[in-house]
């Protein structure tokens, strides 16, 4: 139930590589010109800023540290004045020009937890959650984006994180911290400012909770799912292996998916490729698909967003993998191109072609390479993937995987996204 936060870096520029028409799913086919001739605009996010840059590396807007709405038009910045205060800053992304700002009294900063940062906004990005800095409180701001509704403190007394804002700004989740991977869920009513009594939990499950609403696992992913309602975010149980934790953010209900390929039976070379494990939504036609996939296990769930359920696994051929540690991990595991009909997934090395209609694995695209991040263009041509060191970008065409162009960047990126056209 999170996403990055992201933030960047200045990119330097480029080498390019041409190539010709190919249509084809298989990597024997040639590059697209429209590779050559893109138009998108990319978001690259690193630890101190986020920049915007074209499809050659032409810097486009220095947003600095900033939260990104969905589709990245939009980004929201927080800053503190000599008398601790907080102003927020609503951002036009594709210029860096400030449109609006919002100020609170008192010191509040982006919510952030499990290393993965969350963005502390609302699916549709409407509401965004700032948490007190200080360690001795818990204390939220909701915040209406659109600046037709006041902001909201809430103070919760204990130890608790952000975990996700309803869409209707009405419901906000908290993690309560327990002993070691233990946390519940709790929610806490905005409009009254207060703990809503209980935990949120499915009570059908037993081997992630107990009677008294405590969870066990470590947090991994998170997307929200096609209208919005539902978050889903994927823990490790400390000995079962991966799960997938479902929440209604409307509904405020929750519901466990156990039948990820690895759970119950997960050893070590599982446990130690955890950080893999992505999820992705597409939609094919009218309908939604949510996929988790482990690239560095070669293991995918085509899991139904409305069911709440598994409805097909696969497996796809990769490398052997050990029980040593990942070497990195990825930031955006996984990709779905806009059509629906790609999937493509990182691995610890090269990019996995599956097939959605299928999940057949129908190629592998730079083999020999690693990367932490993906993004697929608008048009379905075109694949960005920012390297594992995060310090170039390759641009392939994502029919056949051949190369159009390698950005190289300046400072290191740790995420990579495409701004809405």
């Amino acid at each position: 139930m999170r996403r990055l936060l992201a933030a960047a870096v200045l990119p330097a520029i480029v080498a390019a590589a041409c190539g010709s028409a190919g249509q084809d799913l298989s990597p024997t086919g040639s590059t697209s010109p429209a590779a050559t001739r893109a138009s998108d605009t990319l978001v690259l996010g690193g630890a101190d800023r986020t920049t915007v840059i074209d499809a050659s590396g032409r810097l486009v807007a220095d947003l600095g540290h900033v939260i990104g709405a969905p589709g990245w038009t939009t980004a929201f910045a927080t800053e503190i004045d000599t008398a601790g205060n907080t102003a927020v800053r609503v951002i036009d992304a594709r210029t860096g020009q400030t449109t609006r700002t919002t100020q609170l009294a008192g010191r509040w900063a982006p919510v952030a937890e499990y290393g993965n940062a969350p963005s502390g906004l609302s699916p549709s990005g409407r509401w965004l959650v700032l948490a007190d800095p200080r360690p001795d409180r818990t204390a939220f701001q909701v915040i209406d984006t659109t600046g037709k509704v006041q902001p909201k403190r809430i103070d919760i007394p204990g130890r608790y994180s952000f975990d996700a804002v309803a869409d209707n700004g009405e419901s906000l989740y908290l993690v309560e911290r327990l002993q070691g991977t233990q946390y519940r869920v709790r929610v806490a009513d905005v409009p009254s400012g207060s703990l809503v009594p209980g935990s949120i939990i499915d009570v059908k499950q037993v081997t992630t909770a107990d009677q008294n609403g405590v969870m066990n696992g470590s947090y991994t992913t998170a997307t929200a799912g096609p209208n919005g309602d539902w978050y889903f975010s994927v823990y490790q149980h400390p000995t079962k292996g991966p799960y997938i934790h479902a929440l209604n953010t409307s509904a405020r209900i929750a519901e466990c998916i156990l039948d990820l390929p690895t759970f119950g039976n997960a050893g070590a070379v599982e446990m130690a490729k955890q950080p893999f494990w992505s999820l992705a939504l597409g939609k094919q036609q009218l309908t939604s698909r949510l996929y988790a996939v482990n690239g560095a296990l070669g293991q995918l769930a085509l899991v139904d967003p409305y069911e709440i359920k598994v409805k097909q696994l696969a497996t796809f051929k990769v490398p052997a993998p050990s029980s040593k540690p990942a070497a990195f991990t990825p930031q955006s595991g996984a990709a779905v191109s806009p059509d629906g009909y790609r999937l493509y997934v990182l691995g610890e090395s090269g990019i996995y072609l599956i097939d959605t209609t299928d999940l057949s694995l129908r190629a592998t695209f730079a083999p020999g390479a690693a990367f932490r991040g993906l993004a697929v263009s608008p048009d379905n041509g075109r694949l960005y993937a920012l390297a594992a060191d995060g310090r170039s970008v390759a641009v392939l065409d994502a029919r056949t995987g051949r190369p159009a162009a390698t950005l190289q960047l300046a400072s290191a990126a740790d995420s990579i996204a495409i701004q809405k056209p």
